[in-house]
């Protein structure tokens, strides 16, 4: 019976740890401020910092994020909770993504249709 049951629990358990395995390629750095290390330590345990860099959320959206990855089994203490929304925010806030509008080009009419 020992056969028949170990390869797919081998199996099984292989799969489940090489899926939870921190990601090989480190991504874009975190920019330095006090909560740095902690959101490092807790997000790149399943992603690496590209999934926090490359995102520009509210704070609400941030709070949510920080609800579902701790849910997901990130350890994010309530103690920094408040911290860790300050630093996402501060760096990675909707402000940070948001694209400035180009200046307008001042055009002279020459008062033809095409204008």
């Amino acid at each position: 019976m020992f056969k028949r049951v170990f390869p797919p629990i081998f199996l099984f358990t292989s799969i489940v740890l090489a899926s939870a395995q921190a990601p090989s390629v480190p991504g874009k750095p975190l920019p330095p401020g006090p909560m740095r290390a902690k959101i490092k330590a807790a997000c790149t345990q399943c992603h690496n910092t590209s999934r926090i860099t490359e995102r520009h959320l509210t704070r609400q959206q941030w709070s949510g994020e920080l609800e579902k990855m701790g849910g997901l089994g990130a350890v994010i203490p309530d103690a920094d909770r408040t911290a860790f929304l300050d630093y996402l925010t501060a760096n990675f806030g909707a402000q940070k993504g948001a694209v400035k509008d180009a200046p307008k080009a001042t055009a002279k009419k020459s008062g033809s249709p095409a204008d």
